[in-house]
């Protein structure tokens, strides 16, 4: 009877483990469908924050990862998602797991105070705000240090270009009388542009009163790749070190979902 106890037991770990196994695969792919694009195929960051670095930002438990996927994140790019229970218990286990495979945290070279100095010196709150300073006709850098991984930032760095948000894509509209606007586009449609320009001015535009609406294929903000190595580590380490509360000022978007 101990044997076949002993059997039982086993047979019970075979299917939990198989069953565990299934969760992670089915919460891999929704990860990859859903996840992935701002966070990294395996959680390394990007756009969004990275995922594996140990520790999260809004809590390491599956209820905590479920809570934010469910209600996303104030102040940031965070959508909430709709998932059935079923998957997003099984998303939340795969979150969790990417959680465990890095215990060290991502340290610097560089002087965050010099690159304060730096970021003041090269004109960057002409167009990001940090707290109420600065402009919002780019993105908000006030939590950038833990909203994107050090390399994304670089990479917008030096060659902003290599990813443009959707929110900031630039376009430039050529009035009838030959003259050039260019600024952010907020929103189009068939029949009207509407941007705001690097004065921080809203202006709309009926198509069929101007010459042309050109889409920019670059990023407005212009690069940086002639910076010494010494003032580029830097300036990373001191935007490295902006990780402002999240909870306040934004309202959350509502993501569509591929899954």
């Amino acid at each position: 009877m101990r044997m076949a106890g002993v059997g039982i037991a086993l047979v019970c770990s075979f299917a939990a483990w198989g069953q565990t196994a299934r969760d992670l695969a089915g919460g891999k792919a929704s990860f990859r469908s859903n996840c992935a694009f701002c966070h990294g195929l395996a959680g390394g960051g990007g756009r969004g924050p990275a995922l594996s670095s140990g520790r999260l930002q809004h809590g390491s438990t599956e209820e905590d990862i479920k809570n934010v996927v469910r209600n996303g994140v104030p102040g940031s790019t965070m959508p909430a998602f709709d998932f059935e229970k079923e998957e997003l218990d099984a998303l939340a286990a795969y979150v969790k797991s990417l959680s465990g495979s890095a215990t060290v945290a991502v340290t610097l070279p560089g002087d965050a105070v010099k690159g304060r100095k730096i970021y003041d010196r090269t004109g960057c709150r002409g167009c990001h705000q940090i707290g109420a300073e600065g402009s919002v006709f780019g993105p908000e850098l006030s939590r950038i240090g833990a909203a994107r991984s050090p390399d994304y930032i670089r990479e917008s760095i030096v060659d902003p270009s290599a990813d443009i948000p959707d929110e900031y894509a630039g376009v430039t509209v050529i009035t009838r009388d030959g003259r050039r606007i260019t600024g952010v586009r907020i929103n189009e449609d068939t029949f009207t542009l509407q941007m705001r320009d690097a004065s921080q001015n809203f202006r709309m535009f009926q198509k069929d009163e101007v010459q042309q609406v050109i889409p920019e294929k670059k990023s407005l903000m212009p690069a940086y790749g002639s910076l010494s190595q010494e003032d580029l580590q830097d300036l990373l380490a001191y935007l490295n070190t902006l990780r402002g509360d999240l909870n306040t000022g934004a309202e959350v978007k509502k993501a569509g979902g591929i899954r």
